[in-house]
């Protein structure tokens, strides 16, 4: 594995994971559930994003599916190890990307990694694509690595990765907190809370959910109502990814149908990496079949329909700057940073109307009314 994860300064990490007790299906190959499609729409997408960026500057980029399975469903559905290397196979800039790309696909049943191999042997690879399957856990194979890369004062190549577990204990904090301490590193974990809260206070259960949130903080939320403990571990898990090196952290819940609390926690040190892992989330609406809504704080849901209302953005937008002046890009970084909207909800759909309104004036020149080009400044009128 010391060959192909590359030094460079110029380097940026991604990491997307799953804490999830539920029993591991017995056989190689399990049916496609539900939460998973969704799961699936955000990885294809960021990868799609990710990869173009990190190619165009770094001479090496590596994605790792630290859980990655048999790469198939039974009902004939390609899994994550298939859907990330066909973001890269399949991407209509794909010609323009030079750069070495290397996956490394880790999985502790070797049934699954024989049929994981069987599945990548049927893809025509080009030859800066590299691809190796590793049988063993997570902690044991990528561990390790990490380690010798911090001994050695060495970088590690910017780095996507997908971490995806049967077992909470399978996933500590520690190691997520090890690979963040990486520059610019990223990581997107799934959480379903619902599971995990369930197995607070049983016995023999401490040492795991230590390890999951890398703290025993966890304790206090046995005592309380469901819905409360729901909200505090949720509360805790994105605390502790902000404290174990991700300055940006969002979580976004899945809503699949069944019970509520199934979330994607997304943490980063790059704007830009937020941007598009918004992108991303946000692209998932009702014609996927899933609802999805942003779940980063407590007290704030956005339901993801086809008619956005940022009426709660404008509001928290002139709560933060008030009569102050403030430029186009302070809005932009407050919009990403501390709101569940995107990006492109700020201009046309929010600004622009509240100048037409007149709730908001442009305090610099521009080439027309309701644009904002970059260094626009302005402010909110009473």
């Amino acid at each position: 594995m010391r060959e192909f994860v590359g030094l460079t300064r110029d380097n940026r990490c991604g990491l997307t994971g799953a804490a999830n007790p539920m029993p591991a299906p017995p056989d190689t190959l399990w049916p496609l559930e539900p939460h998973s499609r969704g799961k699936h729409h955000i990885l294809r997408r960021y990868a799609q994003a990710w990869l173009p960026i990190m190619t165009r500057t770094n001479p090496r980029v590596v994605l790792v599916d630290a859980f990655a399975g048999p790469g198939r469903y039974t009902g004939g559905e390609e899994g994550s190890p298939l859907i990330l290397l066909k973001a890269f196979l399949e991407h209509h800039y794909r010609a323009h990307m030079r750069a070495e790309v290397v996956y490394l696909f880790i999985e502790e049943r070797e049934d699954r990694v024989d049929h994981l191999r069987t599945e990548v042997a049927k893809l025509a690879l080009p030859s800066n694509l590299r691809v190796e399957i590793r049988h063993g856990t997570y902690q044991a194979t990528f561990g390790p690595l990490l380690g010798q890369l911090q001994q050695a004062g060495r970088h590690l190549a910017p780095t996507f990765c997908f971490v995806d577990p049967f077992g909470y204990s399978d996933a500590p904090m520690d190691l997520t907190g090890q690979f963040l301490q990486f520059q610019r590193c990223e990581v997107l974990i799934y959480m379903p809370l619902p599971w995990v809260a369930r197995f607070l206070g049983r016995e023999g259960q401490d040492a795991a959910l230590t390890s999951l949130f890398g703290t025993d903080g966890w304790r206090p939320a046995a005592e309380l109502p469901w819905d409360q403990r729901l909200s505090f571990l949720h509360d805790l898990f994105r605390d502790r990814l902000r404290a174990n090196g991700s300055t940006y952290v969002r979580s976004f819940e899945i809503q699949a149908g069944g019970p509520r609390g199934y979330h994607l926690f997304y943490g980063t040190s790059s704007l830009l990496g937020l941007e598009k892992m918004k992108e991303a989330m946000w692209s998932l609406d009702r014609l996927t079949g899933q609802r999805y809504g942003d779940s980063t704080e407590s007290n704030q849901l956005v339901l993801f329909d086809q008619q956005v209302d940022t009426s709660p953005l404008l509001r928290a937008l002139k709560e933060h700057f008030g009569p102050d002046e403030f430029s186009i890009e302070e809005a932009r970084v407050y919009t990403l940073v501390e709101t569940a909207y995107a990006a492109s909800h700020l201009k046309t759909r929010t600004l622009a109307p509240a100048e037409r309104r007149g709730e908001l004036e442009a305090t610099t020149p521009r080439p027309r009314s309701c644009t904002y080009p970059a260094r626009t400044r302005m402010r909110f009128l009473p």
